[in-house]
C-alpha cells in the first residue's frame, strides 16, 4: 500500500527515520548527504559523451528527443535506494522529498514555454498491483508550478520486467507497447517523464509514438540514470 507524507509521519513515532546513505536519523537523504550528491553535468549525455541539452548527436537521433534532463546517476546508492523506496516499497513520500529539495534545480534544467508534461504509463496490470504509477507522481510533483500534466499515453499490454534484458530485447519487449488516448487534443511541445533512463528504450518508444500523433517537440526527464 502506497505511504504518503502523513503515514511516514506516523512511521517516524514508532522508529526513526534514517538516512538511507549514512543511517543517521533524519530524512530520507540527511543533509550532508545531499552536498555529496553529484547532479548530472548538462555538458553531458547519459552516456558520458558530451553532448547539447543533455544529448550527444547519437542518442539525440537515436531517442528521438529534443533535449533529455536528467539529475542525478544511479550509481549514487542513496539514488538507487530511493527510487527502490518509492517504486517497490510504496513509500511515495519519497517524490514529495525530491520536490522539496530538488524542485528548483529541476525547473532550472527543463526548457521554458508552452510544453505539457506527461509520464511513461504502466500497465493496468502493473498500475493495479503497485496503486499507483511512480513516474506520474514524479511528473507531477517535481513540474507543477511551471507546466500542466495530461495523461498523453496508456500501455496497451504488459512486459517483462526491463531491468533483466539487454537493449536490443528491451526495444522488442516494448514495441507498440504504447498508444496516445483517445479524443485528446495533442500538444505540439511535451515533456515526457520517466523514473530511470537505462539504455533510453522506453523513452525511444515512448516518443516515437507521440511524434506519430503529431508532437512536435520532445523533451525528456528521468531522476536518474544508469
Amino acid at each position: 500500500m502506497p505511504i504518503n507524507g502523513l503515514g511516514r509521519d506516523l512511521l517516524a513515532l514508532l522508529m526513526p527515520i534514517e538516512c538511507l546513505s549514512c543511517k543517521t536519523e533524519s530524512d530520507w537523504i540527511c543533509p550532508g548527504c545531499r552536498r555529496g550528491l553529484a547532479l548530472q553535468n548538462e555538458g553531458l549525455c547519459f552516456c558520458g559523451n558530451t553532448g547539447e541539452n543533455g544529448l550527444c548527436i547519437k542518442h539525440q537521433r537515436e531517442l528521438g528527443l529534443d533535449g533529455l534532463t536528467i539529475l542525478f546517476s544511479y550509481t549514487e546508492p542513496a539514488v538507487k535506494e530511493l527510487v527502490s523506496q518509492i517504486k517497490y516499497r510504496g513509500h511515495i513520500d519519497g517524490v514529495s522529498f525530491l520536490a522539496r529539495y530538488y524542485q528548483k534545480k529541476i525547473l532550472a534544467r527543463l526548457p521554458r514555454g508552452e510544453w505539457i508534461v506527461t509520464a511513461v504509463p504502466l500497465s493496468k496490470e502493473r498500475y493495479q498491483t503497485r496503486g499507483f504509477n511512480q513516474s506520474e507522481l514524479l511528473a507531477k510533483k517535481l513540474t507543477e508550478p511551471l507546466y500542466n500534466y495530461s495523461e498523453l499515453l496508456i500501455k496497451r499490454r504488459e512486459t517483462k520486467p526491463q531491468a533483466k534484458l539487454n537493449k536490443k530485447l528491451r526495444e522488442k519487449n516494448l514495441l507498440r507497447s504504447f498508444a496516445v488516448k483517445k479524443g485528446l487534443d495533442i500538444p505540439s511541445q511535451v515533456i515526457l517523464v520517466d523514473d530511470v533512463v537505462t539504455t533510453g528504450s522506453t523513452i525511444k518508444e515512448a516518443t516515437k509514438v507521440l511524434r506519430k500523433a503529431g508532437v512536435e517537440k520532445i523533451w525528456g526527464f528521468a531522476l536518474a540514470h544508469g
